[in-house]
Formats: structure tokens, C-alpha cells, sequence
């Protein structure tokens, strides 16, 4: 039995978990049994803050690791968007003394995951048919919009990881259309990122705000969502039933541009705070709302990722399917 090292890092904190995984098993474990969270402010480098988890954990070195970080990766180079770490990973790989070390895109973890989560880690949104050997978007609002496609191959997953958090964000009412011409005055382009994120909520807010003739408070993201939610500010609760009817009609937007039959699958920090609002906006309508497709989408479920380590899931599964020496043997 060995100790496997996963990690999510963002831009504050970083979460390390220890997966114990027997090499070459039939029936891999995914699971982290213990976990820790440090400040990353308090690191001067990812090699540091990755041998004071292990001091936490009073650990040796582990020989495999992988990390999901918010940042690109390309060519063998990392860099934090937020924290402006940069590193070479075989470099960071050969300074700790590990066999492997894969780093991957913190949302590429997070659709990794989606097949290895048990039922009671996700729950149902809307119910249909999915075609289970078609490809699952994944797709979020957080800090940002994250997206990724899942494509089967091969009794496997392939990550098709995309910007669709950038594409331009297409509404579909009168007042959508007036909350796009507010933000149009201060920026060139509105994205979807833009709308569904945590200062997406913001923005809604501000031009509902001055749609409504009513001067904007300062608010945070989470002012607005929990005003909105407990219906103490009306302008706030508009703003979050905008959120929640724009992510449905995205969703369905991605799932017929990307052919997502086998499911929609919808990830991220806000979303899960939102299921009890849900039902009582126009979620599933604006997600069925697509013309000549409606009945192609009607036919693709939605769930949402409940567990807040899921990510950590998604990195004990890639480490595993994707190193030699761990891979599950086929029975």
C-alpha cells in the first residue's frame, strides 16, 4: 500500500489530501483519508508549501503526486494566475525526490472527477435519457466560469479542456438585453464569465440597480447572494434569479454546441448554495429553450457536483489512470 499526494490549489488556499491506493488494483481508490488546508500567502513556492504539507502530514516524501492548480499549464511549465508562482514540473518533480509528478488545470481535475463520483456526490437537476458514450460537459460559475469537455476513449476519459467561460455572453430577454448595454458602457466585450461568476452577481446587481433607477450599494458577491437568497433585497434577489436563469440558458448553449449527450454536469463553489432557489426560477426552461433543439437537449440531464473535494477526487483519478505503475488492471 502506498501513499498517493493530491492537491487543489488556488490563489488563497490549497487543500492536500493522501489517497491510499494499492499499485496495479482492480478496484482504484479515489478518496482522500486525510486532509489539510494551508494559506498559500505563507509560502514563498510551491516546492515549500509542498514539504510543509508533508511535515503536516508527518509524512516521507510521497513517490507519486498530482496537482490541480488555477493556472495554465503548457509545454511542461506551470504558472499560478493568482499568486505568480511559475515552475518547470520535472524540475519541481526531481527537487522533491518524486518518481511522478502530474499537474493539471485545477477545472480539468474538477471534470475528471465526474466519472469517479459516487451518487450521493452530485445531485440531479433535471432527469433525462443521456447517452452514456457521449461526451459530458462540465461547466461551472466559481471565482470565474470554468468549462471542460469528457470524451470516452478507449474504456476511458479524454479532457478537452476550453475557454468557454469567454464566449460571449447572449441574452435572451429585454431585460437581459439592457443589463448587456449597461455593462457594454464600461467594457468592450461581456462574456459569460462575466455574468456567472461571484462578481458576475455584482454586475447583475449594479446595472438591475440602475435599470430600476435605484442607487447600487457597495456589495460583495456574497452580499448579494445572501441578501438575494433570504429575499431581503429585492434588487439582489433579481439579480440572483437572473444568475440562476442565464445558467440554465448556458447550460443548454453548451450542451448543443458541444454534443454533450451524455450529460450536463455543473461544477463550482456558487451553484450548490443555489438548489433551493432553483426550482423557482426559469432554470429548466431556459435550458430547454432552443428552438429546433429543444427536444435534442430535453433529452440530456443536468447534475450538480455537491462535493466540495471533488477536485481532490479528480487528481487521484488522473494520477492514477495516468502513470504506469498505478494503473488499474483491467479484470
Amino acid at each position: 500500500m502506498g501513499l498517493l499526494l493530491v492537491a487543489d490549489i488556488g490563489g488563497t488556499n490549497a487543500r492536500f489530501g493522501l489517497v491510499e491506493q494499492t499499485p496495479n488494483t482492480s478496484k482504484p481508490n479515489y478518496t482522500a483519508s486525510q486532509q489539510i488546508t494551508l494559506k498559500c500567502a505563507n509560502y514563498p513556492d510551491m516546492g515549500s508549501m509542498i514539504k510543509a504539507c508533508c511535515a503536516e502530514f508527518k509524512i516521507d516524501m510521497p513517490e507519486y503526486a498530482c496537482l490541480a492548480i488555477a493556472g495554465p499549464i503548457e509545454h511542461g511549465f506551470a504558472q499560478m494566475t493568482n499568486l505568480g508562482w511559475k515552475f518547470q514540473i520535472n524540475e519541481l518533480r526531481d527537487q522533491l525526490g518524486m518518481k511522478t509528478l502530474h499537474v493539471i488545470n485545477d477545472f480539468a481535475a474538477l471534470a475528471y472527477a465526474v466519472p469517479f463520483l459516487s451518487a450521493d456526490e452530485t445531485k440531479t437537476l433535471y432527469a433525462a435519457n443521456s447517452d452514456p458514450e457521449a461526451p459530458i460537459v462540465v461547466m461551472g460559475p466559481g471565482t470565474g466560469f470554468g468549462m471542460a469537455l469528457l470524451v470516452p476513449e478507449n474504456g476511458g476519459w479524454k479532457i478537452i479542456p476550453t475557454e468557454g467561460g469567454h464566449a460571449s455572453f447572449a441574452p435572451t430577454t429585454e431585460k437581459e438585453l439592457a443589463i448587456k448595454s449597461y455593462l457594454l458602457k464600461e467594457q468592450s466585450h461581456v462574456s459569460v464569465e462575466n455574468i456567472l461568476s461571484g462578481i458576475g452577481l455584482v454586475h447583475l446587481y449594479r446595472a438591475l440597480a440602475n435599470i430600476a433607477g435605484v442607487e447600487a450599494q457597495n456589495y460583495s458577491p456574497a452580499d448579494v447572494s445572501t441578501k438575494g437568497l433570504a429575499n431581503e433585497d429585492p434588487i439582489c434577489r433579481e439579480a440572483v434569479v437572473t444568475f440562476c436563469n442565464t445558467l440554465g440558458a448556458v447550460a443548454g448553449d453548451k450542451a448543443v454546441s458541444t454534443g454533450a449527450r451524455g450529460g450536463v454536469v455543473i461544477g463550482g463553489g456558487i451553484t450548490p448554495k443555489l438548489l433551493g432557489i432553483l426550482p423557482e426560477t426559469n432554470f429548466e426552461e431556459r435550458y430547454k429553450n432552443k428552438g429546433p433543439m429543444r427536444k435534442y437537449v430535453s433529452d440530456i440531464s443536468i447534475k450538480v457536483i455537491v462535493n466540495d473535494k471533488a477536485a481532490l477526487v479528480g487528481s487521484a483519478a488522473w494520477l492514477i489512470h495516468n502513470t504506469p505503475a498505478l494503473k488499474p488492471v483491467l479484470v
